[in-house]
């Protein structure tokens, strides 16, 4: 097996401002990644310059794909749904002429392929389905591997009335058990996980390995595990949990479907299909924790992300 030390490539990362993926690719995997290339709106915003500072090569989205993306080893989309729209036909097709070694897609969420909304899965999701199967077509016959990475809720975005997590009154809302686990990633782990899989497939050693659908899981944590967590690091009481019926919240749901992503994650977090505890690609990625320690919902409380 080739030292991940001995791998170097170039990446380019598709609306590199957005996430904390460039930050990190400059500051702990300059060894691996020498060029870091990015495209953004505004190349002379103040997050576009800072990253240059740090070494990233700035090229504007709205300007031809074939620059950025020749010569790429791995390519990283970082881009929102909406704003991938808009360019995500000429950047298959860019895609399929530079030919890189691995494509990420825009995902890092929810594993949408155990979604059973029949009828009334959200927009997001149908989007993402339809630029994917786009992709995969342009990308057929290349040697482009594409590797969908799910991560479950940003660890940054747990504490949410949205999703039933109000720590703010200490009240906990979900749909069903209050004991079924969700996934929650940090950011920061979330770039770190991605790093490590581009470099993986670029070793002939383990390229194999590299699933082309790899979930990640910083932390599978229940709703009662979550509100014992903040029992215990804000010295508050256990909080209230408030559980809801998960059957009538997703007719409900199905009878009046909405834009609020957040509805249908508590579906999915409610069904178990969104506790990655039993298929995750965690030791793949960082066996033992020996590269990071994963961030956990304590480390959140403590304000130590």
């Amino acid at each position: 097996m080739t030292s991940s030390s001995e791998i170097k490539g170039t990446v380019a990362i598709i609306g590199g401002t957005g996430l904390h993926l460039t930050r990190i690719f400059l500051a702990e995997y300059k060894k691996q990644f020498p060029v870091v290339r990015i495209t953004t709106r505004d190349v002379n915003s103040p997050k576009a310059q800072e990253l240059a500072k740090l070494g990233a090569e700035l090229y504007k989205t709205s300007e031809s794909f074939d620059d950025v993306l020749s010569g790429a080893d791995v390519v990283v989309n970082a881009l929102n749904t909406s704003a991938l729209e808009e360019i995500a036909k000429p950047l298959a097709a860019a895609l399929a002429r530079a030919n890189p070694r691995v494509y990420f897609p825009s995902e890092f969420g929810a594993d949408y392929r155990l979604n059973e909304f029949d009828g009334y899965e959200h927009p997001e999701w149908r989007r993402k389905r339809v630029i994917n199967a786009d992709t995969e077509a342009a990308l057929k016959g290349t040697q482009t591997k594409i590797v969908l990475v799910a991560t479950g809720m940003f660890l940054e975005w747990l504490f949410s009335p949205g999703l039933g997590i109000d720590i703010e009154n200490n009240v906990y809302t979900p749909l069903g058990s209050a004991s079924t686990r969700l996934a929650t990633t940090a950011e920061d782990d979330i770039a770190r996980a991605v790093a490590q899989l581009a470099i993986l497939s670029l070793d002939p050693a383990t390229a194999s390995r590299v699933p082309a659908h790899a979930r990640i899981a910083g932390q599978n944590v229940s709703y009662e595990e979550i509100r014992d967590a903040v029992s215990r690091i804000k010295g508050v009481p256990k909080g209230e949990i408030k559980s809801k019926n998960l059957e009538e919240f997703n007719s409900n749901l199905k009878a009046n479907p909405n834009d609020n992503l957040l509805d249908y994650i508590r579906v999915l977090v409610g069904q178990g299909k969104f506790d990655f505890s039993s298929e995750n690609a965690n030791e793949l990625v960082n066996p033992g924790q020996s590269l990071w320690k994963w961030k956990t919902v304590e480390d959140l409380l403590r304000g130590s992300l």
